[in-house]
């Protein structure tokens, strides 16, 4: 157990320098580019090689589209990915996770932008009803079709997270989010997480009972919102326990089928034909 924990503090204490060394690079865009890279890397270290991670927005079959989104982790085989000119959409289907990946977040506005990116894809229609036929998407499960999604099931949604460096202060912290929450009365698009990597994370707690708390990252679970105190000595680095959950949650989330003639559709048109002799 010792070796494992000494890895993950190596893995930290890695990503904590790198991102500092990225400070340093001046243009807006490349510090941003390398702070994802980073992150990239070190989530490749971790969750399965069956899932990607890479940048870009997110669709659905009725032609929605998200905002952009800073890391897309989605399945890797069996989903069609779309590219504009290298430019990637990822059909909400395959899609497991997002984050909003941001070197500081020192503003209301700041804040607000984030939730309300991961908000656009947790918005997006992965059940796909079908009313002329009462069809919808399934859980694949093995060579059978397995339960009807479920947007109400957290196996059954994206995990959502914002990923920073630097954040308000506490009280205009909890001011926004509550905000965000009163604003968003659907339980399902609030965030699963927020972790700022050198200072604390934040979830929910669902049972406060005899002061008995009670992590969870299930929104529809919450009584409080958690945070976690500013305590180098005794608080474990916030981006182990953000890793914990997510691998944890890709650990149980269900692969979803999708329907082809969703997507990949052609408008019919005048067609001939010709009787074989």
């Amino acid at each position: 157990m010792y070796l494992i924990k000494n890895i993950l503090d190596s893995l930290n204490r890695d990503v904590l320098n790198q991102l500092d060394l990225a400070s340093s690079i001046s243009h807006p865009g490349e510090n941003g580019r390398a702070r994802e890279n980073i992150i990239k890397a070190y989530l490749r270290r971790l969750i399965s090689s069956d899932f990607g991670i890479d940048t870009g927005f997110v669709i659905d079959s009725k032609g929605e589209i998200s905002r952009q989104i800073d890391l897309v982790i989605y399945r890797k085989s069996y989903y069609p990915i779309f590219e504009i000119g290298g430019i990637k959409h990822f059909i909400v289907e395959s899609v497991v996770a997002v984050i909003e990946n941001k070197a500081s977040i020192k503003s209301a506005d700041n804040l607000n932008s984030a939730l309300n990116n991961l908000k656009s894809v947790k918005v997006l229609d992965r059940v796909n009803f079908n009313e002329s036929d009462g069809s919808s998407n399934y859980i694949v499960n093995g060579p059978q079709h397995g339960a009807p999604v479920n947007r109400n099931k957290f196996e059954h949604q994206v995990f959502a997270a914002i990923v920073t460096e630097c954040s308000l202060q506490e009280y205009t912290f909890k001011k926004v989010m509550f905000q965000f929450f009163r604003d968003n009365s659907d339980r399902d698009v609030w965030p699963n997480m927020y972790v700022d990597v050198r200072n604390f994370f934040s979830a929910y707690i669902k049972n406060n009972v005899n002061n008995q708390n009670d992590l969870t990252v299930i929104p529809r679970e919450a009584e409080c919102l958690f945070v976690t105190t500013n305590n180098q000595n005794t608080q474990r680095p916030p981006l182990l326990d953000f890793s914990q959950e997510l691998v944890n949650f890709l650990r149980v989330a269900s692969v979803i089928d999708y329907k082809p003639t969703s997507y990949l559709y052609a408008d019919g048109g005048e067609n001939k034909y010709w009787k074989l002799e």
